[in-house]
């Protein structure tokens, strides 16, 4: 159930609600995939959104706008959900958002996606890498999302953790659901945990989210 929120339009409210109805008809099989292990669901994932549900949609929305975030990079924009939530708040912020999707058919549905929801101005959609996208990028980062495969996670970290702007954030998706994950999961918090000049935070929102941020330098008085 999508939580209480200002509306977001009529437009991006209707592809939105699209996209639950699809997720919640997928969530039967994605559980059976998981629970049977091995390399069932990585097989089968071009099939499914595996996306990040309404809560942390609406948390990814309100953290772009709260912090004013104007460089916003995706790791993992699958169909779109994510990309919408994100997009309609850096058209608030008037800023941009490049989404990283390495698989084509997903996102020819991600551009459908927000082209019908009317935000497709406000996004640059590439099947690049992060590494190399982070090398193109015109300034500092302000804000990322990681949300694909867990064994990419501290490479694209340590990618875009240069770029970062001091305060700029990396939210990475499913730290705790699935359980599977919690070996990868755990070596990629390590290695957060090493850095002196991040400070994180695991929050139980959605299946799990680690919010990092880069300290900023304070003068000692």
């Amino acid at each position: 159930m999508r939580p209480s929120a200002p509306s977001l339009g009529p437009r991006i409210e209707s592809v939105l609600a699209d996209l639950e109805a699809r997720s919640g008809k997928e969530q039967q099989e994605l559980e059976a995939l998981r629970a049977a292990g091995g390399t069932a669901l990585r097989e089968r994932a071009g099939s499914f959104m595996l996306d990040v549900g309404p809560e942390v949609g609406l948390f990814l929305n309100t953290l772009v706008r709260v912090s004013g975030a104007r460089t916003v990079v995706e790791v993992g924009g699958s169909v779109g959900y994510s990309t919408l939530w994100l997009a309609e708040a850096v058209r608030a912020t008037g800023g941009r958002l490049y989404s990283i999707e390495v698989d084509k058919d997903k996102q020819d549905e991600q551009r459908a996606n927000l082209i019908a929801a009317g935000l497709d101005a406000h996004v640059e959609l590439t099947t690049c890498e992060a590494p190399e996208l982070a090398e193109s990028l015109p300034g500092p980062i302000d804000l990322v999302l990681l949300d694909h495969w867990k064994e990419l996670y501290i490479r694209d970290f340590e990618a875009c953790w240069p770029l970062l702007r001091p305060g700029g954030l990396i939210v990475a998706d499913n730290v705790l659901v699935p359980q599977k994950n919690a070996e990868v999961i755990g070596r990629y918090r390590r290695h957060i945990s090493g850095l002196s000049d991040a400070q994180s935070q695991m929050l139980a929102v959605g299946d799990g989210l680690e919010v990092t941020t880069k300290r900023e330098d304070f003068p000692v008085d």
